[in-house]
């Protein structure tokens, strides 16, 4: 891979980093914002420094390898095929940070929250149609899986908590002084396991993109470039995607600081289960606007607005399909550049 060709696929990881921090801040910040926990000041800074803290702490855990990164990514497939053409692999590369950032900006501007990991999936699918490659199917299968049993138990852990403080605050165990502190520490948990779960995504492109130009893994210099990762998704939850904020925290329901609490709780909860429990990641965006869903339904049905439920899970479907079509095309494009 040319020394340009690598710094491009860097560059573009740390803008999906910083995008991925700036569209899913909402995941974080928009209950507590929305029934004025904190100032929307006090939470972005809050959220991006554990944003950063989590995704610092992932990488702490992490043995970082082009192994590990291929088999997180699905990339196997790609990355064998194109073993012998780095150059290729770099515009792959490229290709998927490209329509995986396009399809996180479109998704921001329409104010809907949208998984960043079922982008890159979706991306990654039309490139290796391209490529003549068959995609990662194991890896396909169980993010799909995923996909439709963790937004079901978030719904369903959101609803059974949300049952639980209404309960507990109708004998008067739990008062409104309780909720609004515990929301704080359970949006805090949300932030720092966004942080640990989505910053693996760009950090593991980066990786397979320095192993393929021969790069010491472990020196200093990459060091310092895989903590830059980190940095990026904290500067991006620092600038808060309010568009999807106002859309989980208004359009959807009008949200009370116990429905905050009961579904950052459950959000928490499906995050851990996919950084900790499932090999597959679990989408952060998916977990708390399901999450908002159940914690709503349990005040009753009619809190929740089905209409805006209902353009949710429409962009969830389009988006594996949608980003293979853009995927498909923009390695397309690539390709017929000259010394590719």
């Amino acid at each position: 891979m040319t020394p340009l060709l690598l710094a491009l696929v860097v560059a573009l990881a740390l803008i999906v980093a910083y995008m991925n921090g700036f569209h899913d801040a909402s995941n974080a910040i928009s209950t507590t914002i929305t029934t004025r926990a904190l100032k929307a000041s006090s939470a972005l800074w809050a959220a991006a420094i554990l944003n950063t803290l989590g995704a610092l702490l992932g990488m702490a855990l992490l043995v970082m390898t082009v192994p590990w990164a291929v088999r997180l990514l699905g990339l196997g497939p790609i990355v064998e095929q194109l073993a012998a053409r780095p150059d290729t692999l770099g515009a792959a590369l490229l290709v998927l940070m490209l329509g995986t950032f396009l399809w996180d900006l479109l998704t921001w501007w329409m104010g809907l929250p949208a998984s960043t990991w079922h982008a890159f999936f979706g991306t990654s699918f039309g490139v290796s149609l391209v490529i003549g490659t068959s995609a990662a199917w194991d890896r396909l299968g169980l993010m799909l899986a995923v996909s439709v049993v963790g937004p079901v138990i978030s719904a369903t852990v959101a609803f059974l908590l949300m049952q639980l403080i209404l309960r507990l605050a109708r004998s008067e165990l739990l008062g409104p002084g309780h909720i609004r502190f515990a929301q704080t520490f359970s949006a805090s948990t949300v932030a720092a396991g966004h942080g640990l779960n989505d910053a693996r995504l760009p950090l593991a492109v980066v990786v397979i993109a320095l192993g393929s130009a021969g790069a010491d893994l472990s020196g200093t210099t990459t060091m310092v470039l895989i903590s830059t990762v980190a940095v990026a998704v904290g500067a991006g939850t620092l600038m808060g995607g309010h568009r999807i904020i106002r859309t989980l925290g208004r359009r959807l329901t009008d949200l009370t600081a116990a429905q905050g609490l009961a579904a950052e709780s459950s959000a928490a909860l499906t995050m851990s289960l996919g950084v900790f429990g499932l090999e597959s990641p679990v989408s952060t965006s998916q977990a708390l606007a399901s999450s908002v869903i159940g914690a709503g339904v349990a005040r009753g049905r009619r809190t929740v607005r089905w209409s805006v439920a209902r353009e949710i899970l429409l962009i969830w479907l389009v988006t594996p399909l949608a980003c293979a079509v853009v995927g498909a095309a923009l390695l397309g494009v690539v390709l017929e550049l000259p010394g590719l």
